[in-house]
């Protein structure tokens, strides 16, 4: 099987895998990525996540992840759903607060890790015993590609930067906002990254759409989008009301508005969220309660009654007490 091939056949079997789209980058080391990350972090602007200052070099070399890596393949899967945003009038009325749309169903990282486990087995059984002797490693078996050692995927969890892989694998380009944008869906879609050693041809890298348009930056109502696509996590409203340790501080409490968990503000202006339509994914529907939940629910829970209620989401991540905060903190705002 040739390259070429090779490649049609991996696309195929993402999409039976139940991914919306692929894309495929040569895997380089990211020079300039891990300057642009060190200048970052050295400003403090990544807040609380300490994690994104470990394995710099790991994050911005996929060689140093999977010795001999060839390709990096970029995977996306829609999560817009046809509920309101939270600008439009009427969306969150007083006593309610927001939640970000991404968060209203079932946590993607479980979502996408079975997808993409799904893709790894159907690679073994299709292109691993079409492989050349010579590609194989020392000590393989004839046939074999080894899952831990010709490729490793990874869900927002793991040394990869994923919206710089899916700008070159013409999945989208960075905005303003520092999230990939899709030209003809927006934004509302989430990234996996899969780093193997099979050699894959390439798709043209996305070109940059945002023009002179800095609708992000002008609606941004903390000023957390900086220059240069990055954004300061220290005064980002989603970093703030999923990341924090403990509780909020006096100075971060009046930043949240009505935002419980995540924001979704620097995409709803985004003008090509226009474009943006449901995605169909039942795991990503909305739950009951979860667009615009009331304040008072959320405050009214007891452990037990918060684990049953966000059983596999998102908002486990800040955990009861936190989220309880969140919440005291936007009935303070709306006060």
């Amino acid at each position: 099987m040739d390259v070429a091939a090779r490649t049609t056949l991996v696309r195929r079997l993402a999409l039976e895998a139940g991914f919306h789209r692929v894309g495929v980058a040569r895997a380089h080391a990211r020079d300039l990525d891990r300057q642009r990350l060190s200048d970052w972090l050295a400003a403090g602007h990544h807040g609380d996540m300490d994690w994104l200052a470990r394995n710099i070099d790991r994050r911005c070399d996929p060689d140093q992840v999977v010795p001999g890596a060839r390709s990096v393949i970029m995977l996306a899967v829609d999560y817009d759903s046809d509920a309101p945003h939270s600008m439009e009038s009427g969306a969150v009325p007083k006593g309610h607060g927001w939640i970000s749309r991404y968060a209203w169903g079932t946590d993607y990282h479980d979502v996408l890790t079975k997808r993409l486990r799904t893709l790894a087995n159907a690679i073994n059984d299709h292109i691993a015993p079409t492989l050349a002797p010579d590609f194989r490693g020392p000590g393989q078996a004839e046939g074999a590609f080894e899952s831990r050692r010709d490729f490793r995927y990874y869900v927002d969890h793991g040394p990869v930067l994923e919206r710089a892989w899916g700008q070159e694998a013409g999945l989208g380009w960075q905005g303003r906002h520092s999230l990939l944008v899709d030209p003809e869906r927006g934004s509302y879609f989430f990234l996996a990254a899969v780093l193997t050693t099979l050699e894959l041809t390439p798709d043209r890298p996305q070109t940059d759409h945002c023009g002179s348009c800095t609708a992000c930056v002008d609606a941004c109502p903390t000023d957390a989008i900086l220059p240069g696509r990055t954004v300061d996590a220290r005064r980002c409203i989603s970093t703030l009301t999923i990341e924090t340790r403990g509780e909020l501080s006096a100075a971060q409490r009046p930043l949240l508005g009505h935002h419980v968990f995540g924001c979704d503000i620097c995409q709803e202006v985004c003008p090509f969220t226009r474009f943006s339509q449901p995605s169909g994914e039942g795991d990503f529907a909305p739950r009951p309660g979860n667009v615009a939940p009331d304040l008072a629910d959320l405050l009214a829970l007891d452990e037990a009654a918060f684990r049953e209620r966000f059983r596999k989401s998102p908002l486990k991540r800040r955990k009861l007490a936190g989220l309880q905060d969140n919440a005291r903190a936007v009935v303070d705002n709306e006060a």
